[in-house]
């Protein structure tokens, strides 16, 4: 029972660190350019994530329903063993790369631990590889389709909004943000109702469903748009500044399109069920939208933060792999 109630409380924790460290992409730009305080702009992105999880949730559930199905769970004495060992993974990461102020994903991270510690308990066979390479294509939309569409968005807006005034175009801004707010929880609250919906079949002791109902979850989406708010409100400002100023110094109308991208490439995703990091897709607009507008690129920034996107697949899944082993020996 102890570790049933342990990975309940780790489930939450990582909702919430993750709602710190990754949903203040959504905020970035609009802090970094000052249209709104930092405390403002983290409390209106959490009612847009709040928003996001419950709306999508009823719209397309199928990210979900990927990372519920990611590894076969055969039974939940070992199984819960598995997902708490992954929880761990991400929050030991996370925490590791929010301590430096780079944004990592806890989507790549909760995969790479699900299959890690999967992988250390029942072997390869019980990491589905089909849901895998919708990872990997999620992976390549996220940072290639995120460049691609960035480059045609800023060619096709550009002329739009040369002649917009400023106020004009930060009114848009807020808009923007509030539709990237809207997108991290359509995508990221998704990936942790899946994680709960394995939780909870494993404390009933009864089969994955293989198609995931929202109707069915109305309560842990719930329950999961709460806690992401909570923690989204708080925001994670060192990220902020990383993100929206330090890297990559846009003005408004680039700042605008950075969010269209983003929102464009995270719908994309959404609606046909591939999981990605919203991370990557707001970093890598925000690269696109500065390279095509020749604006200023810290290259050192944009090198630390590919390297937490490298080493966290190795890293998170190491860790799960560990855990899972000395959870089990421990336990007997």
């Amino acid at each position: 029972m102890i570790i049933y109630i342990l990975t309940f409380i780790t489930v939450i924790i990582l909702i919430f660190t993750n709602a710190i460290t990754d949903a203040p992409n959504a905020i970035a730009t609009l802090v970094g350019t000052k249209v709104m305080p930092f405390r403002k702009a983290a409390k209106l992105s959490a009612v847009f994530n709040f928003i996001g999880i419950i709306v999508m949730s009823f719209i397309n559930i199928s990210v979900a329903d990927c990372i519920s199905s990611m590894v076969n769970l055969n039974d939940s004495e070992h199984g819960i063993v598995v997902l708490v060992s992954a929880m761990i993974a991400v929050i030991l990461f996370s925490l590791i790369a929010m301590r430096f102020g780079i944004p990592t994903s806890e989507t790549h991270g909760l995969i790479a631990g699900l299959t890690g510690s999967a992988v250390a308990i029942y072997g390869w066979h019980s990491v589905s590889f089909a849901e895998w390479m919708n990872v990997i294509i999620g992976l390549v939309w996220s940072i290639l389709g995120t460049l691609v569409v960035g480059f045609a968005i800023s060619k096709i807006a550009e002329k739009f909004f040369t002649f917009q005034k400023k106020s004009e175009i930060e009114k848009w801004q807020i808009i923007g943000c509030c539709g990237m707010s809207f997108m991290h929880g359509a995508q990221d609250g998704q990936k942790f109702i899946g994680i709960l919906i394995l939780f909870f079949s494993l404390v009933r002791n009864v089969a994955i469903p293989e198609n995931v109902s929202a109707w069915d979850n109305v309560w842990i989406i719930l329950y999961v748009a709460v806690i992401m708010a909570m923690g989204v409100s708080i925001g994670g400002k060192k990220i902020v500044d990383n993100i929206g100023g330090e890297m990559v110094e846009l003005d408004n109308k680039q700042a605008l399109l950075s969010d269209i991208t983003t929102v464009f490439t995270l719908f994309i995703a959404s609606m046909t069920g591939i999981p990605v990091s919203t991370t990557h897709a707001k970093t890598m607009s925000i690269i696109a939208i500065g390279k095509n507008e020749k604006t200023k690129i810290d290259q050192s920034k944009v090198l630390s933060i590919c390297k937490a996107w490298f080493w966290n697949f190795p890293i998170s899944g190491a860790i799960g792999y560990v855990l899972a082993i000395l959870i089990t020996n421990f336990l007997g």
